[in-house]
């Protein structure tokens, strides 16, 4: 029964095992959720994996009391499956693959030359916010393309706070230091596959070279990059993201701010 003690119903988006799978629940979390309906074994533990539950698996923990299904309850267990299978070498490539799937049935977004190796690095990147992989672009599209230089800004952000004189420095300091790294890629193949450490000190070297205080660049270099106020750790998005995206990303919102 549903929580508020109603039956089950179609209407209610409650159908077969096969619905469920359809609209992207993993296997894995559905027979967690499934298992736990009428049994639980006690304890805290509510993520088992089948191996777990084959296990932990008794009689006594039968219940005899009315199973209640909760949408909430199985998005919850299927954002701990995501980052668990996300996590293993051996299950990430399919979890990226039916991502990119997924990505594929957006008419409004080109998908040619994003493979699967960028669609799982950008779910690791995203997991902790996704309940299906099909909610991957509208977590953070600014993996896949663009962000509009136009688009309003939430109130609060703190890109608001920065003066317009600062704002332009950064973005400029940050197109010389984009374009010096580019140099040093083109000089040494080994710099490309540096990972997020490459990046971990970039906003202070900004702040340096614009001549303003360090807390000023991370959310108006954010912005740039993604046009949100928030998201991943930025070591670790502009790790994903390639220079030549930074640089025509950061150079357009200098040319907006220029208007």
């Amino acid at each position: 029964m549903n929580p508020d003690g109603s039956k089950l119903s179609k209407r209610n988006r409650d159908g077969p095992m096969q619905s469920y799978i359809d609209e992207g629940y993993l296997p894995s979390a559905l027979v967690n959720y499934v298992a736990l309906l009428g049994w639980h074994p006690g304890g805290q533990q509510e993520v088992y994996s089948l191996k777990e539950l084959e296990d932990a698996f008794s009689l006594s923990g039968l219940s005899r009391s009315k199973s209640v299904v909760s949408r909430e309850r199985l998005d919850w267990l299927n954002r701990q499956h995501l980052r668990t299978e996300l996590n293993d070498p051996a299950r990430a490539p399919a979890i990226a693959a039916q991502a990119l799937v997924e990505l594929r049935q957006m008419p409004e977004l080109d998908t040619k030359d994003i493979s699967c190796e960028a669609v799982e690095q950008a779910l690791r990147l995203c997991g902790d916010r996704l309940t299906l992989t099909r909610d991957l672009y509208g977590a953070a599209p600014y993996l896949f393309s663009d962000p509009d230089p136009e688009a309003p800004v939430v109130p609060a952000a703190a890109v608001n706070k920065v003066p317009r004189d600062s704002k332009a420095s950064i973005l400029v300091a940050t197109l010389e230091l984009l374009a010096a790294e580019a140099g040093a890629v083109a000089g040494n193949s080994c710099t490309s596959s540096a990972g997020p450490e490459r990046w971990m000190d970039f906003s202070k070297n900004v702040a340096v070279a614009a001549k303003v205080p360090a807390k000023q660049v991370m959310p108006v270099l954010r912005h740039a990059l993604t046009g949100q106020p928030s998201g991943p750790k930025l070591p670790d998005l502009m790790d994903y993201l390639s220079l030549a995206t930074m640089q025509r990303r950061v150079q357009t919102a200098l040319d907006s701010l220029k208007q």
